[in-house]
């Protein structure tokens, strides 16, 4: 079974946005690489984060004791420490005082990181004065070891920063708009197709309008051209087969004729047999030449009753004749259908000829409804159960039918109805025989 192929807006969204996420993920990498480089700089932003965290914390010149950055400090007390100091160079509060050098306690300036390599580590020593206060204090922080990933922490706020910030939204931004732009550029293509699928054997149909681009336009044109040409073709074959028909039907005229005036007999009731039959290929294959030209425009609505009635009144002869009651069932009110008139009688025609053919004595029950469409049913032996769409190829006769016909006559009216839109079933009903369904377009006001 052949995959349904996705939509090239879809396509090319995707690929976009494949190329979004890894210019994304690079960025990520090359900041993450630069910054995990510079250790300097992600202890500065380290001490930085801890320092706003105390000071946001502060009451007066102390932490409250339930201050959650304390936790920082009491969870590690070989890791960090910090004290407050005023600017009288008092001690107002502290943790884990042993980390802390003396000197560093009397260090006075804004701010300075300095660190020291020992043979346990690296031993970090910064300091900090709160700007917004008047009393000068200000924090002297410790970190023997970073147990809760402070520098990690520093390292994901510089990708927030340059990355996660400014750069995903607008790749986020980039890949909308382009999603948005590429299905209103390829709109074009989309009518084109539509264009070409409702292309039909006979039909007119116009290309789409709007601007489009060289190439898809280049594409339309080339379609129209080689549409034309198979229109041509399609015209010649047709004109072909009407001709050969239209000369067949004299000489077989008069061959009845003369057949006609013979004294009865075995012979000569067969030549009438096998005559009939010649001059209902002949008639075949006129209808098969029509088929593929007639098509019913959007705007045309056909009352259903009007051709199941005349059809049903031209074949009502045919049908006593081969001892078959013909049964017509139609609604009060009208049934509407966007079909051709023509088209429709030539496939009520073909099928009710084929029920009294086929479905030998008895009734052939001709029903319209419900809805736009007509269902033809005889009580003969029915198509066999494998047969699938085989009734709708041309020449193809099922087992066991009777002499006469062409097998033509269902490829017919499957023709005709995909010429206007519609469509034919067969199924094999409750009590046997065979139904076979018209199924056509609804013509809405």
């Amino acid at each position: 079974m052949t995959r349904p192929h996705p939509p090239l807006a879809q396509l090319l969204t995707r690929r976009l946005t494949l190329i979004a996420t890894v210019i994304v993920a690079l960025n990520i990498a090359m900041v993450g690489l630069y910054y995990s480089a510079d250790r300097a700089a992600l202890e500065a932003e380290a001490v930085a984060d801890v320092t706003e965290r105390l000071a946001a914390a502060l009451t007066g010149n102390r932490l409250p004791a339930d201050a959650p950055v304390r936790a920082i400090f009491a969870d590690h007390p070989s890791a960090y420490a910090f004290a407050l100091v005023d600017r009288a160079g008092t001690v107002t509060d502290t943790m884990n005082p042993g980390l802390i050098p003396p000197s560093a306690l009397s260090l006075y300036a804004d701010d300075w990181v300095t660190t020291m390599d020992l043979p346990g580590g690296r031993l970090l020593y910064a300091g900090h004065e709160f700007r917004d206060r008047t009393d000068g204090l200000r924090v002297v922080f410790v970190m023997a070891d970073d147990p809760e990933n402070l520098l990690r922490r520093a390292l994901f706020s510089e990708l927030r920063q340059h990355v996660w910030g400014p750069i995903l939204p607008m790749a986020v931004l980039l890949i909308a708009t382009s999603a948005l732009l590429i299905r209103r550029e390829l709109a074009p293509v989309a009518r084109a197709a539509a264009w070409a699928r409702a292309l039909r054997p006979g039909a007119v149909t116009p290309p789409p309008k709007g601007p489009v681009p060289a190439e898809v336009a280049d594409l339309i044109e080339a379609t129209q051209r080689a549409l034309d040409r198979l229109a041509s073709a399609l015209e010649a074959e047709s004109r072909h087969a009407a001709e050969a028909a239209h000369a067949l039907r004299t000489p077989v005229a008069v061959l009845t004729a003369r057949v006609a005036a013979l004294p009865p007999g075995e012979t000569t009731e067969k030549l009438r047999a096998d005559l009939a039959a010649l001059a209902r290929t002949v008639q075949q294959v006129l209808a098969a030449s029509r088929a593929e030209t007639l098509n019913a425009p959007p705007e045309h609505a056909l009352d259903l009753r009007r051709p199941a009635e005349a059809v049903t009144a031209d074949l009502a002869p045919f049908a006593y004749g081969k001892g078959v009651d013909l049964s017509l069932s139609l609604p009060e009110s009208p049934v509407m259908a966007l079909a051709n008139d023509e088209a429709v009688q030539l496939a009520l025609t073909n099928m009710i000829e084929n029920a009294i053919l086929h479905g030998g004595p008895g009734m052939v029950e001709i029903i319209l409804g419900p809805g736009p469409m007509v269902t033809v049913r005889d009580h003969g032996p029915g198509l066999p159960a494998d047969a699938a769409a085989r009734p709708f190829q041309p020449f193809w006769r099922a087992p066991g039918a009777v002499p006469g016909g062409t097998g033509l006559g269902l490829a017919i009216i499957d023709r005709v109805q995909r010429a206007q839109g519609g469509s034919v079933a067969f199924h094999r009903p409750e009590g046997g025989g065979c139904a076979i369904t018209l199924t056509f377009l609804p013509a809405h006001f």
